[in-house]
């Protein structure tokens, strides 16, 4: 007993300094950052989110060292996954697409509308309002029974929510399971095949948004907003977590 006494002290301990130690690390990447330090910044930020649950602001900051020290690609894949926590953040929207601007030039946005509503609110939140929907349905029809009336229009309606809350809750698993990858090198080369002697299909640009069709080895198979398909090297882009 004394020695899971013991046991149980340490643990305690070493997690209270963990959690002490956590926001002072990333109060030190904060203090880089104002420093203008921002390379230093952004591999403090992603330090601290292999150590610690991350967080928006934590991608979020991240996003915007990433930015500032010219590292595009980086910037947009802590944006988007700031994204994934806090959807209708306006700060992180504007410079989400502030980024893509300086990325895809005069374009507004290589998003399609559809994934763009989509990514207007989080999977929890389509998981939630499709439930929502559906009981509420469940509950006017059970009310007609029991007072032997027919709210057909007020069902109807329920039911149509439940729907589109569905397609939206189906779109958003598609969405975040799908493979992404974001093009972290100035310029890269797109290849026919997974090889470096493979001609070369087109060139990508820092930040270029793109879906992982397939993999072999060090090479992933990509295909980007314009429906060009190519082969790319893994250290070339990062992968978004699925």
């Amino acid at each position: 007993m004394a020695r899971v006494t013991m046991l149980l002290i340490f643990l305690a301990v070493m997690f209270t300094a963990h959690a002490a130690d956590s926001p002072t690390a990333f109060d030190q990447a904060n203090k880089l950052y104002e420093q203008g330090k921002f390379a230093e910044a952004v591999a403090a930020y992603e330090t601290f989110a292999l150590t610690n649950p991350p967080t928006a602001s934590v991608w979020f900051n991240l996003g915007n060292a990433a930015y500032k020290s010219g590292q595009l690609g980086r910037a947009i894949g802590a944006y988007r996954l700031a994204e994934r926590l806090t959807p209708r953040d306006a700060a992180l929207r504007a410079n989400l697409q502030f980024v893509r601007g300086k990325i895809y030039g005069d374009e507004r946005t290589r998003v399609p509308l559809a994934k763009s509503l989509v990514r207007l609110a989080t999977l929890n939140e389509w998981t939630v309002l499709t439930v929502a929907a559906f009981w509420a349905m469940c509950f006017v029809l059970a009310t007609g029974e029991w007072t032997r009336r027919r709210y057909f229009k007020t069902a109807a309606t329920f039911l149509l929510l439940t729907l589109l809350a569905g397609a939206g809750l189906l779109a958003s698993l598609r969405d975040q399971r799908s493979g992404e990858a974001i093009v972290v090198a100035r310029e890269v080369t797109a290849r026919f095949g997974p090889l470096d002697e493979s001609q070369a299909a087109f060139q990508l640009r820092d930040g270029a948004e793109t879906q992982v069709l397939d993999s072999k080895g060090v090479w992933i198979q990509v295909r980007d907003a314009e429906q060009r398909v190519g082969w790319v090297r893994l250290g070339e882009v990062i992968m978004l977590p699925q």
